[in-house]
């Protein structure tokens, strides 16, 4: 079993310029059985409402789409205000366009990451890498520095996720000029 390998193309603090970006990557991508997962924690009395109004309509419901509170944080140890205590919320949705239309007011200033896992990343000739499957994955972190939204930071950061073998980091390379950009640090152990 192996792990992506997550290179960061943009950091910004502009929310909008970073889902163009992910919207240039997507542009590449094979978008067939594309699904999306929004991860955030927050505060359950200051934050949850939020996603619950932008979500809770998949809380416990049927078909693919799906919502679901991690409450157990409650008791994770640091900065917490007792009276307003942490959870990790989980939204996923299967196929393109139905978690981005609240997203950013949903987050607002709530550490969180959205993964867009599609079918592939397409071959690169010119490269000579051939169609990438596994690994294929665009990433936005909001509020923080670190692929799993761990680190606190005061911008956002796009990811682009490949494989590890030889000859991806150049594939990474590719796809960030496909949307403009460049790699603009280390890659981080993906998933």
């Amino acid at each position: 079993m192996s792990n992506s390998r997550a290179y960061p193309i943009l950091h910004t603090s502009d929310v909008g310029g970073a889902l163009h970006a992910v919207g240039h990557l997507l542009s590449v991508a094979d978008l067939r059985n594309t699904e999306v997962q929004l991860w955030a924690r927050t505060g359950r009395h200051s934050g949850l409402p939020r996603y619950l109004e932008a979500y809770g309509h998949w809380l416990d419901g049927g078909g693919e789409d799906r919502m679901w509170v991690d409450a157990a944080r409650e008791q994770e140890t640091g900065p917490q205000d007792p009276a307003d205590p942490l959870v990790d919320v989980t939204v996923e949705v299967y196929g393109l366009g139905l978690i981005e239309d609240r997203l950013v007011e949903t987050i607002g200033s709530d550490q969180a990451h959205v993964d867009w896992c599609h079918n592939g990343w397409p071959a690169v000739c010119c490269l000579d890498l051939g169609r990438q499957v596994k690994h294929a994955h665009v990433q936005l972190v909001f509020n923080a520095s670190d692929i799993w939204a761990t680190e606190p930071a005061d911008r956002h950061t796009v990811f682009v996720h490949v494989g590890g073998r030889e000859g991806e980091a150049e594939r990474a390379e590719w796809l960030a000029r496909q949307a403009g950009l460049a790699v603009v640090g280390p890659s981080q152990h993906g998933f």
